[in-house]
């Protein structure tokens, strides 16, 4: 027998080389050691050890687990550092349940304490249509009022719709950007309000879209789901209070307080159409009347003529009356809830960080108002000193950061 590590002969009883003093391994002791380990793994450990082990090993899940989420957190934040605001990569929170579905959540929001003078509103125009379709069609009353109701319904539901919202954008002119200029500027803006709205409240929908009307008055209005509309006025204002404006209709959008823009223009659009339908009729009578009296040979023609015309001037004059105090009966009911609304969306951009930015666009807003019924539902805004005074008791207060 050798040695392996001099190759000095040795004899067999030797433990220890004489030569470099080596300890000797036969090949017996070295076959066990070689087994060893796979008897170790045959032994069953007990529950409680194995227990311990499987809690270990989900531990150490979870902390990769949330260390990889903090890495992707990082990279998101590191990604505002460098100004990219990439809000397409932040998750959307979106309701379960039946409330996934739009239009119950819709049905559900405005069920609301706050919402009870919308849903006056909405039973007024019930009401009104019923009238109008019973009349039109000579139906018993209570069908026709069933007839108005789903009418109303169907109405809402194609404008919670993304065609009902196209429709909404067409009536407030809100077009695309196609200026360069205006993109270059307004882009960059957009994508930082929209990365910290969404990050302060998950549940808007991550697919906002940004037009812009010709309307020379500064604003900036939300309709929908999915739409923010900037005046051409907007861009006199500086950044920061074209920020805070952006910021402020983010929170409409986060608060859904488009829906109760919705409900007055549905409702409005409807009474309108039935005003128009009206206009129309006594149009066509009075065509026919001039028609029919210019076969008469007497005088009696020429004064038959004078009533019609009269008479259609005064019938268009009290349906145009008729619709506007309408509209203004829609926009009292809600003007509580508007106020309500107006402060929340005030906060919600200055928990955003643009507190100064708003106090001074909302101490420099000009007297004329946007057109349309967005110029309505603006009457019934709080007073720019009252939404001023409360955005700074909350700065001063600390609850919400200034940027």
């Amino acid at each position: 027998m050798y040695c392996k590590n001099c190759g000095q002969q040795i004899d067999d009883d030797d433990l220890f080389c004489a030569n470099c003093g080596a300890k000797i391994v036969r090949k017996s002791e070295a076959a066990e050691a070689a087994a060893a380990p796979k008897q170790m793994q045959n032994i069953k450990q007990p529950k409680s050890v194995q227990q311990n082990v499987n809690q270990t090993q989900t531990v150490q899940q979870n902390i990769n687990r949330s260390y990889n989420e903090q890495q992707n957190f990082n990279k998101a934040e590191q990604s505002t550092d460098n100004g990219n605001y990439d809000y397409t990569k932040l998750p959307t929170q979106k309701p379960e349940g039946i409330r996934s579905f739009y239009f119950m959540d819709f049905l559900i929001r405005l069920g609301n304490k706050e919402n009870i003078p919308l849903c006056i509103y909405l039973v007024l125009n019930v009401l009104l249509i019923g009238v109008f379709v019973t009349a039109m069609f000579a139906l018993p009353v209570g069908w026709g009022m069933i007839a108005a109701l789903l009418l109303y319904i169907a109405s809402i539901s194609i404008a919670v719709s993304p065609i009902g919202e196209y429709i909404l954008r067409r009536q407030n002119g809100c077009t695309k950007i196609q200026d360069a200029a205006v993109i270059e500027r307004l882009e960059p803006l957009y994508r930082e309000v929209y990365y910290k709205a969404k990050k302060q409240n998950p549940s808007i929908s991550s697919d906002v879209r940004l037009f812009i009307n010709e309307d020379e008055c500064p604003n900036a209005f939300a309709t929908g789901r999915r739409t923010v509309c900037v005046t051409r006025g907007l861009l006199s204002w500086s950044d920061a209070e074209i920020k805070a404006a952006l910021g402020h209709e983010f929170g409409h959008l986060a608060h859904k307080d488009t829906d109760r823009i919705l409900v007055v223009a549905i409702g409005n659009t409807v009474v309108a159409g039935i005003c128009y339908m009206f206009q129309l009729a006594a149009i066509v009578m009075d065509v026919i009347i001039a028609i029919s009296s210019s076969f008469m040979r007497s005088d009696n023609g020429f004064w038959v003529r004078m009533v019609s015309a009269v008479s259609r001037f005064l019938t268009v004059i009290v349906i145009r009356a008729f619709n506007r105090i309408w509209t203004q009966i829609g926009v009292l009911l809600c003007m509580k809830t508007s106020r309500g609304n107006e402060y929340q969306a005030d906060e919600f951009s200055c928990r955003l960080g643009y507190g100064d930015a708003l106090c001074q666009l909302l101490s420099t807003l000009p007297s004329a108002k946007p057109k349309g019924l967005f110029a309505n539902l603006a009457s019934s805004h709080p007073a720019s000193e009252d939404r001023v005074a409360r955005i700074q008791s909350l700065i001063q207060s600390n609850t919400v950061s200034v940027e």
